[in-house]
């Protein structure tokens, strides 16, 4: 039998079995500690895991991106769940100076194992602060792996890929 879940099923599962496999894996982000925020992505996930590994942030997008990156130097997986992709342009230094080219800056002897969630506005009139698609934006930055996957089985598998990456995605 066939089984069934919605993109944000798929994205919460994949989040949960990752977290259970890998003590180093973590989620942050403004909501994500909210069981009605972020469509359901993170619902129950800071009662199984607790508030030290399903992290509530504050809307600093550029220090918050920083501590993820710092995270990741430290040897940790985290989950960076930007509640709206637009604003993760306010990211944009730490990204692409920082996530993005520290392999290559130091000779491949450090890695940056981040997930960078961009989540693109939908329902309640969003605005044009609010719906931007700027995965092309990124697809042009070296040292980026940039996924956009269309059905929720796709979703899974490659949050799953990401998450196991040694490089910022």
């Amino acid at each position: 039998m066939e089984r069934k879940l919605t993109y944000s099923q798929a994205i919460r599962e994949a989040i949960q079995q990752e977290m259970t496999r890998d003590l180093s894996v973590f989620v942050m982000g403004m909501g994500v500690d909210d069981p009605n925020l972020l469509y359901g992505t993170s619902k129950g996930l800071v009662d199984e895991f607790g508030p030290d590994r399903v992290l509530d942030t504050p809307v600093a997008e550029d220090a918050m991106t920083g501590m993820a990156i710092g995270a990741a130097l430290g040897g940790m997986r985290p989950i960076h769940v930007h509640i709206r992709m637009d604003f993760i342009l306010l990211a944009m230094n730490q990204l692409i100076n920082m996530a993005a080219k520290m392999k290559y800056m130091y000779g491949g002897s450090v890695t940056v194992p981040m997930v960078v969630r961009g989540i693109i506005g939908r329902s309640w009139g969003q605005g044009p602060q609010h719906s931007q698609g700027l995965h092309s934006l990124f697809m042009h930055i070296p040292g980026l792996k940039i996924i956009a996957p269309v059905t929720p089985y796709d979703a899974k598998g490659c949050l799953i890929e990401s998450i196991r990456d040694d490089n910022p995605v």
